[in-house]
């Protein structure tokens, strides 16, 4: 079972620029989002070249991918999945035409393959980060939350968090003359659905670092 971690926030917050201190040579970079890295020097780092990066959005092929891992590439230690909302955006508008319940149950079922290779069949000494852009509101009570985005009422019900027990959502902090700090939380506020087990992180707010969060929860769960 692998060391799945969600990290969950708009678009802009630091979900991807958290991977920039990670090991290229252990670290394989799915880009279901098909945009440049945003941290310098992403190109000479990650490439078909090197053989640890790849755009695609298909959820057979990324699960094809990450089982595949183990045996064709045991040198691989991180996997960065960016982002879930993508692979769900491209399998709707692939089965667009497709009527009714089937096209749902494609979705949420392609997603929940996925879900499971990373906990059932990769190695624990695997860290799998997936990004989420979170769906942030009130309810029907007044309620505020924030949670992972989720397309279909199948995934809202399976409730991707609950499949992970570090998931983090990103935090800005703006001086307010421009100059922004970026930070993951790794607890509920109270309207977030942020979780880390007890003892894992001294703080509430840590760097927005993917590396930092590897070396914490590998000497929390090797203690």
């Amino acid at each position: 079972m692998a060391n799945l971690v969600i990290i969950c926030g708009k678009s802009g917050t630091g979900k991807s620029t958290a991977g920039y201190q990670l090991d290229p040579k252990s670290t394989f970079w799915i880009n279901c989002d098909q945009k440049a890295l945003p941290f310098k020097g992403w190109k000479k780092a990650y490439s078909k070249e090197n053989k640890n990066y790849t755009k695609t959005s298909s959820m057979s092929d990324i699960a094809t991918l990450l089982g595949a891992i183990p045996d064709k590439a045991p040198h691989i230690k991180t996997v960065v999945i960016d982002t879930v909302n993508r692979m769900m955006t491209d399998k709707v508008m692939a089965e667009r035409h497709v009527k009714g319940f089937e096209k749902w149950s494609n979705l949420s079922g392609g997603i929940y393959d996925i879900f499971s290779v990373i906990n059932q069949s990769l190695p624990d000494d695997i860290d799998v980060f997936v990004l989420s852009h979170s769906d942030e509101g009130y309810n029907d009570m007044g309620t505020q939350y924030k949670k992972v985005m989720t397309a279909g009422k199948q995934l809202d019900k399976i409730v991707l968090e609950s499949m992970s027990s570090v998931v983090l959502f990103t935090h800005v902090i703006s001086d307010g003359k421009g100059k922004n700090s970026y930070w993951f939380q790794t607890q509920t506020d109270g309207t977030s659905t942020a979780k880390t087990p007890e003892g894992m992180f001294e703080k509430y707010l840590i760097p927005n670092d993917m590396q930092l969060v590897k070396e914490t929860m590998e000497k929390y769960f090797n203690e």
